[in-house]
């Protein structure tokens, strides 16, 4: 499974400094909303989740990928593999960070909104960031080789038709000289912010533009409050 694959090279891809920005900036928001009960979605390795807790959130986070969740895990927090429409707590706030709504085609992204909205209280909060047209096209995209300890990892992203597509292919030495062969291929699409209003409960209240990684904005914070 190509979610798994990713849980895989995650960890060398290098984005550490740049995902902890944005955590930061996620986490002032929260804190400011005074949000007390929080699901992240699409929580990753659980990065985001220690930092909440630390700060005296209660959060819990989903994924749909096992290794994600595991990863997550060992680190204390409270994580699961399961859909969000398939979540029925409720909760003050919830974050989807770093991508999350890129990987929801536009059918699913007004599925994954009314899910967003049986969630949350009235008045709850949500949370999200989306790469802008100039981060498809003069960040994600190109070819990246990445060799280390006993690892072999190359990425081909092409932007075309506002969708990215990433081959990833994941070479692992098993023995001395033998490797192990992995690939697949991640899709993510563009949004403009116009796509994010397909459900009616959920008000945009908000939109901060950031650079990640240049000096132009790469990327869109949204927040949402369920009316």
């Amino acid at each position: 499974m190509s979610l798994d694959l990713y849980a895989k090279i995650e960890p060398y891809l290098g984005f550490e400094k740049e995902v902890n920005e944005l955590h930061d900036i996620f986490l002032e928001k929260l804190l400011n909303l005074e949000a007390k009960k929080v699901l992240d979605i699409g929580c990753g390795s659980g990065d985001f989740l220690v930092k909440a807790k630390k700060a005296g959130i209660e959060i819990e986070g989903i994924d749909l990928s096992f290794n994600m969740v595991q990863n997550a895990l060992k680190k204390g927090v409270k994580a699961y593999r399961k859909d969000l429409c398939e979540v029925d707590g409720k909760y003050d706030a919830a974050v989807a960070i770093f991508d999350v709504l890129n990987y929801l085609n536009f059918e699913n992204l007004k599925k994954f909104l009314c899910c967003v909205d049986n969630v949350l209280i009235k008045n709850g909060h949500f949370i999200c960031d989306i790469n802008t047209l100039y981060g498809f096209e003069e960040i994600a995209q190109g070819v990246v080789a990445i060799e280390r300890d006993g690892v072999f990892i190359s990425l081909d992203a092409e932007f075309e038709d506002k969708e990215l597509k990433t081959k990833i292919v994941l070479f692992e030495e098993e023995d001395k000289g033998c490797y192990r062969k992995s690939r697949g291929e991640i899709v993510q699409y563009y949004h403009d912010i116009d796509s994010l209003k397909s459900c009616k409960s959920l008000k945009l209240k908000d939109v901060d533009f950031i650079a990640l990684f240049s000096d132009i904005s790469d990327k869109a914070i949204l927040t949402y409050e369920k009316v």
